[in-house]
């Protein structure tokens, strides 16, 4: 078939959207598809290509790409629509009623999800919309890093931009109420949405001895950061599922984080390590549990393990290849 993937345009390249967007088109094309990705400014009219040009919409982003899901039901009503939900959508628009996210969720034909938790948020919306969603997990792509530990420090890593949404001094915040002989360091790479996140930052990276910003990594040095580094933190208010949790999992790098449905939906079941949305001092408590009992660390590592499968490619195009099944 040919299949259309609008994404939501960003300011700058990296953004969440813009990496699962491209390792989409790549797994479609890989199970036969022609695929071309569109970029969508949302609220605006979108292209006639993008409401009709192909056989399948899939719309990553259910209100920001809620145009050309209207667009497409305008002009090729017979056409199906798949829409991806971001964490917005599903934490954030969708309990507030947001009219543009619930119309592109309502039309849609299949809504697929990064996590299984997210099936049981829809569910508790409505489980009409759950009976047609599907869990495509993110996959990672080889070479997979091998693990370089750094020896000198115990390194948590941040890959988070400097938005709201992410909380993404948590660690930092964390990182303070250590006691001094503690080898803790967090390392963190990421770009700065707007200038008060930059001064934030730079303030936190000039006054924290702890706490060292990168500023933002490519894919490879991320990459390479997360192969050395002890454990990852993701500390968002809200995820769909983050690629940097998959990444690690696929690595082998433990997770610390918030307890939010990305986190745990990713991470499965009972996985210890999550904290309270926000909780400085309760994330400070497990980074130092996991410096001093190699047990517990040791723990996690296995956790992270047995979850390694969902970030097989093959896991991914067995997915898709569900969603497209009977359209």
């Amino acid at each position: 078939m040919k299949i259309t993937i609008a994404t939501p345009k960003r300011p700058s390249s990296g953004s969440g959207n813009d990496v699962t967007s491209t390792r989409w088109a790549k797994r479609l094309t890989e199970l036969g598809h022609e695929v071309t990705v569109a970029m969508v400014i949302e609220g605006r009219d979108v292209t006639v290509d993008v409401a009709i040009g192909s056989d399948v919409l899939v719309a990553l982003h259910a209100k920001r790409c809620g145009s050309a899901v209207a667009a497409s039901r305008d002009h090729a009503p017979e056409r199906p629509v798949v829409v991806g939900l971001a964490g917005t959508d599903l934490y954030s628009d969708l309990p507030a009623n947001n009219l543009v996210a619930r119309a592109s969720i309502e039309t849609a034909d299949r809504l697929v999800v990064l996590q299984e938790a997210a099936v049981d948020r829809l569910a508790d919306i409505n489980l009409s919309l759950a009976e047609k969603a599907h869990v495509v997990f993110q996959s990672v792509d080889p070479p997979i890093l091998a693990r370089r530990i750094n020896q000198d420090h115990f390194v948590v890593l941040v890959l988070a931009h400097l938005r709201d949404v992410k909380d993404p001094l948590l660690a930092a915040e964390a990182a303070r109420l250590l006691p001094e002989d503690s080898r803790i360091r967090v390392v963190h790479g990421g770009h700065a949405s707007n200038d008060e996140w930059h001064k934030r930052a730079t303030s936190e990276n000039a006054s924290n001895p702890r706490y060292e910003w990168l500023g933002e990594l490519d894919n490879n040095s991320a990459k390479t950061q997360l192969s050395q580094a002890s454990a990852l933190a993701c500390t968002s208010l809200l995820e769909g599922g983050a690629n940097v949790v998959s990444e690690a999992i696929a690595l082998g790098v433990p997770v610390v984080g918030t307890d939010i449905d990305g986190n745990s939906g990713l991470l499965g079941s009972g996985y210890p390590g999550l904290v309270p949305v926000g909780d400085a001092a309760a994330l400070a408590r497990w980074l130092l549990r996991l410096e001093n009992e190699p047990a517990l660390l040791n723990d996690l590592t296995d956790r992270i393990g047995e979850r390694r499968v969902i970030t097989d490619p093959a896991t991914e195009r067995e997915g898709w290849q569900a969603v497209l099944d009977g359209l």
